[in-house]
């Protein structure tokens, strides 16, 4: 029986465990992780986990291992099988349990799964992921006998409390719900069925393949089916899911695709005709209309770095009810401070029922600014960090205008332009926006030219 066990470092991430299938990580691997966390529960006096995965191949053979190792430690486990990540966060308060465990790559390519936890404390994350390898390293494990248990009722719990954020307003809605073979396909219809409007979802069968797009509706060609769908049968919009579930995103019924900042502005605005004077949080690829949207309607903005565990901790130690990021993720205080796509399409639908205006009504009232999207360029776990601090330093003694929260985003007459480290792909990414297509273009060739120092080329969609 092998004791302890190496995880290669490159698969630890800041918010969680993921790398390609079979050559960084295996069931070996996640049975480790299962005894690395048990342990760190133990220690902290835990004793219940629930534990739930995506819809890759691999995904039920790990969650199986995960299970496995933490029941060794003495950690009841709970199995809940098939449901998307925010099911297991809704599984976790509804069973109150100490923990929940995520099988899941989220939008990782299908060759990639990984491993996601929190604790009823709040995200682990940060050291917490590092403390699992020096744990599995070190064979330091805490010896139990826990129990592994089903769980098959929390899966209609979980679509029954979806099904209630929802309030029918004055006039019902048509929507076409893209779940991209991810795991939201396997209750999407479940939900929908019970919604008034005309309803229609595509590509719900759920498949590790993901055979018809990528699930990540922050890249714009992976909407592009979804937006036909709804310009060709005329209906009022279209909502999209990422792998996991945890990321949303919408399209209009012009085909216009919004992002989550532009999402969030819809959101905050109802929010602060209820909640006037409080802060409203996204992330350093925002867009500066939504900032000033938020001051212009009430609201206090706040700029803060992008990733799901950064942002929670950061909406719990400031008392921040609304937040969200670019990629879709949307944080809801009166939700634990979860990012639940599901949810947040409930409360979309609620809006718009109940607005005389479209969303493509606001988003034309809205500045008019032009913006890459997110563009990501692999480089290397090594090398990303690596040239985000140099960059900063460059900008340092170029003193030009920039800010740090997060990468560097600095700003122009013009605009602005953003580089980061991601904090789960090997990759930099980058956005700029700017007043006009010509200061656009004199932004982007700015970056273009500060990334060339480093061998570092971007090409623009």
């Amino acid at each position: 029986m092998i004791k302890t066990h190496e995880i290669k470092p490159s698969v630890l991430k800041a918010y969680d465990i993921r790398g390609v299938v079979d050559k960084e990580i295996n069931e070996i691997d996640a049975y480790f992780v299962g005894k690395g966390f048990g342990t760190i529960l133990r220690k902290k006096n835990f004793k219940s986990c629930v534990l739930g995965y995506d819809g890759r191949h691999t995904s039920p053979a790990f969650s199986k291992e995960c299970a496995r190792g933490m029941s060794e430690c003495g950690i009841d486990v709970i199995m809940i099988g098939l449901l998307p990540t925010p099911g297991v966060y809704f599984a976790m308060k509804y069973l109150n349990t100490d923990a929940g465990f995520i099988v899941s790559a989220s939008h990782n390519p299908k060759e990639d799964n990984g491993f996601k936890m929190l604790t009823q404390e709040g995200p682990f994350w940060g050291d917490d992921i590092q403390e699992i390898g020096r744990l599995t390293k070190s064979g330091q494990f805490i010896d139990g006998n826990g129990t592994i248990t089903e769980n098959k009722t929390i899966r209609q719990e979980y679509i029954n409390f979806i099904l209630r954020q929802f309030k029918s307003g004055k006039k019902s809605l048509n929507v076409v719900w893209d779940t991209g073979n991810g795991v939201v396909g396997s209750i999407i219809n479940n939900i929908i069925s019970k919604l008034p409007g005309k309803q229609k979802a595509i590509f719900a069968e759920v498949d590790g393949d993901f055979p018809n797009h990528h699930p990540d509706p922050c890249v714009a060609k992976n909407m592009v089916l979804l937006q036909k769908a709804v310009v060709d049968g005329k209906f009022d919009l279209g909502i999209a899911f990422d792998g996991d579930g945890d990321r949303i995103g919408v399209v209009d019924n012009t085909g216009f695709l919004l992002y989550g900042d532009q999402l969030e502005l819809i959101f905050s605005r109802d929010f602060l005709k209820k909640n006037p004077g409080e802060k409203v949080m996204n992330e350093v690829k925002a867009s500066m209309v939504l900032y000033n949207d938020i001051k212009e309607h009430g609201g206090i903005p706040v700029m803060w770095k992008p990733g799901h565990s950064a942002q929670k901790a950061k909406m719990k130690s400031d008392n921040i009810k609304l937040a969200g990021e670019t990629s879709g993720h949307i944080y809801w205080a009166e939700n634990h401070n979860f990012d639940d796509a599901l949810y947040s399409a409930m409360k979309l639908l609620t809006i718009m029922s109940n607005s005389d205006e479209t969303i493509a009504d606001i988003m034309k009232s809205l500045p008019k600014t032009y913006s890459t999207s997110e563009i990501r360029i692999t480089v290397g776990d090594d090398k990303k960090f690596e040239i985000a601090e140099k960059l900063a330093e460059k900008m340092e003694k170029e003193q030009r205008d920039f800010v740090s929260v997060d990468g560097i985003r600095c700003n122009l007459k013009e605009g602005w332009w953003l580089v980061r480290a991601s904090n789960t792909q090997p990759d930099l990414t980058t956005r700029c926006e700017a007043l006009s297509p010509e200061g656009l273009k004199i932004v982007e060739d700015d970056l273009a030219k500060q990334l060339k120092t480093f061998n570092v080329e971007l090409k623009f969609e």
